[in-house]
């Protein structure tokens, strides 16, 4: 008889045991329900992920605000914005609230895209986990202000030789302009001698070394015009003498 009672009393702590774990999972889960519930999902949406822009000067700097929105349940977060090169930047948002949104700032710098079309990527990473980096692009054709060729002079050889070069300068009729002086990099005006005339609407600028000894040099030749778009165009020179 006594054995049976302990059985018993046994039998009905097993299962009071079993029905409180039943009853802690059965919370676990309904907590964990209901804390998904309130914090919710980021949801990010921008609706225009590439911007075309018009003809722009070389040079010009040109800036677009891409938008985002947040079209889920929880603060969307831009962790990162990364560009494809130096010369563009893009300006991260903070925190967007669920149904706010916020601009991605872009700005692009032209310079060395004339005659090109300038384009960038832009990615954007966010913890929108469906969609956790988003592509944007910004591009547009950039225009000469003037065709220089070569921009780039190299004088190479013997000291004893007679080093010369030729650049050409080429206006754009949309920029027409006339450059009126020229001013030389003091080093490198010790080493050479620039002549400068215009023929058919095309300027020649010559460039002869002077330097007797073996030796190098570089520097600019800087050239004034009268158009205010492009007040100082430039002509990087390099010499290198041998024996």
């Amino acid at each position: 008889m006594k054995k049976t009672k302990i059985l018993l009393y046994f039998t009905i702590f097993i299962c009071m045991a079993i029905l409180s774990f039943a009853e802690t999972i059965d919370s676990t889960a309904a907590g964990s329900i209901e804390i998904q519930a309130q914090s919710g999902t980021p949801k990010a949406v921008v609706a225009q992920k590439a911007f075309t822009f018009d003809e722009v000067l070389e040079g010009e700097m040109v800036t677009h605000a891409f938008l985002i929105e947040n079209q889920g349940t929880a603060p969307l977060k831009v962790l990162d914005v990364h560009t494809s090169c130096g010369c563009t930047t893009a300006q991260r948002p903070g925190v967007i609230a669920p149904g706010a949104q916020d601009e991605i700032v872009v700005k692009g710098n032209t310079n060395g895209y004339g005659g090109r079309i300038f384009h960038k990527i832009i990615m954007v990473s966010t913890n929108d986990s469906l969609q956790p980096r988003i592509e944007l692009q910004l591009s547009g054709p950039a225009v000469q202000f003037a065709r220089i060729e070569p921009n780039h002079i190299v004088l190479r050889g013997r000291k004893d030789e007679a080093l010369q070069a030729e650049a050409t300068i080429t206006s754009n009729p949309k920029y027409p302009f006339r450059i009126s002086s020229t001013k030389i990099d003091n080093h490198l005006a010790e080493n050479i001698d620039v002549h400068m005339e215009q023929r058919k609407g095309i300027y020649h600028i010559i460039i002869s070394n002077r330097r007797s000894e073996r030796g190098s040099y570089r520097g600019r030749i800087m050239l004034k015009t009268d158009n205010a778009a492009r007040p100082v165009l430039s002509l990087f020179v390099q010499g290198r003498i041998m024996e």
